[in-house]
C-alpha cells in the first residue's frame, strides 16, 4: 500500500475524517482550556554529621572521644531513606489545595535531598516547599531514634542552597492542540484506510463468489436437463 491507495481510501470513506477530526479538534480545545499555570519552588538538604558525630569518628581522637552510637554508616544512606520518607510522610498529606511536593536523592551526590513543590499559586508553592523541608528533618530525626541514637551522635539536615523563590510556569497550550488534533488526524487516516481495505476485500468476496455461481448454474441446468432425457 503506497500513498495514492491511503488517498483513495480517505476519499472514499471522507466520512470517517469528518467525525474524527472534529472530535479531536473538541478534546485539544478542552484540554486547552483545562491547562492551568502553577507555581513551582525547590531547595536542597545536605545530610551531614554533627561535630560530636565527627569527634567520635575522628581516628586521631580515638578513645578520648565520646564514642560512635549511630549505627548508619553514611550520610549517604540516610539521604536515601529520607528520600524515600518523604513521600509518605503525613504532613504533605495536608499540603494546601492543588499542591504537591516531592524529595529525590541524587546518586551523583548522595549526600543530597532535592526537594521541590508545586502550588497553584504563590503562596501555595512556597507552603508546600516548607512543609516539604520540615518533612524531611523530621524524618531525619525520626529514623535515628528509632534506631536509639543519642543527641551527641546525630546526622543533621543542613540547608543546601536557599529556597527558590517560586516561578510560574505556564503550559504551551498551542504545541497541546496540534499534538491533540495531529494524533486525532492521524487515527481518522487509519481508521478510514483500515475502513476502506475491509469494504474492498468483501467487494470482491461477494463478486467472486457471484461469478462462480453464474458458473455453475448453466452447468447444473445442463445436468437437470441430461437426466430428465
Amino acid at each position: 500500500m503506497d500513498l495514492m491507495d491511503v488517498a483513495r481510501g480517505c476519499l472514499r470513506r471522507w466520512y470517517v475524517l469528518l467525525l474524527v477530526v472534529p472530535l479531536a479538534a473538541g478534546v485539544a480545545l478542552h484540554l486547552g482550556q483545562g491547562a492551568r499555570a502553577t507555581w513551582s519552588a525547590s531547595a536542597t538538604l545536605v545530610v551531614v554529621p554533627s561535630p560530636e558525630l565527627t569527634a567520635a569518628r575522628d581516628p586521631a581522637i580515638g578513645e578520648d572521644g565520646p564514642g560512635d552510637t549511630n549505627p548508619f554508616s553514611s550520610a549517604a544512606t540516610l539521604a536515601l531513606l529520607v528520600s524515600r520518607a518523604v513521600a509518605t510522610d503525613t504532613v504533605l498529606t495536608g499540603l494546601p489545595s492543588g499542591a504537591s511536593a516531592t524529595a529525590s536523592w541524587d546518586g551523583l551526590r548522595p549526600s543530597l535531598l532535592l526537594l521541590a513543590a508545586t502550588g497553584d499559586d504563590r503562596s501555595s508553592a512556597a507552603e508546600a516547599l516548607e512543609a516539604t523541608v520540615t518533612a524531611a528533618q523530621r524524618s531525619l530525626s525520626d529514623l535515628q531514634r528509632a534506631q536509639g541514637v543519642t543527641a551527641g551522635a546525630v546526622f543533621l539536615a543542613i540547608p543546601g542552597s536557599d529556597a527558590d523563590a517560586p516561578a510560574i510556569t505556564t503550559p504551551d497550550r498551542r504545541r497541546m492542540t496540534v499534538v491533540v488534533v495531529g494524533a486525532g488526524g492521524l487515527a481518522a487516516v487509519t481508521i478510514a484506510v483500515a475502513l476502506d481495505t475491509a469494504l474492498l476485500r468483501r467487494r470482491r468476496e461477494r463478486a467472486a463468489a457471484a461469478l462462480t455461481d453464474d458458473r455453475l448454474t448453466p452447468a447444473l441446468s445442463g445436468a437437470t436437463r441430461g437426466g430428465h432425457r
